[in-house]
């Protein structure tokens, strides 16, 4: 299944390695840190669930096994705030 943020009422820009994004429809500002940065990105594009681990592992080093809890938090959190397309 592919996974991407949605793309109403959501503005998002990289700066250095953070991501800052704006929700307009919670008028809400977030920003991501680096792995999140990845994750944001690859989202962005459409991506699996594996393919977002396997970005961590590569960037990052981690085994499979954490990188998949650590990119299901965060996708799990993204869906929490409504930010994913349905």
């Amino acid at each position: 299944m592919t996974l991407r943020l949605r793309t109403d009422d959501l503005e998002w820009r990289e700066i250095d390695d953070e991501i800052v994004l704006l929700d307009g429809r919670e008028a809400t500002y977030l920003s991501t840190n680096g792995s999140g940065s990845i994750l944001w990105r690859a989202l962005a594009a459409g991506t699996t669930r594996e393919q977002l681990a396997s970005a961590l592992v590569d960037a990052y080093g981690i085994d499979e096994r954490r990188a998949t809890a650590d990119a299901e938090e965060f996708v799990a959190a993204l869906a929490s705030q409504g930010l994913l397309a349905e």
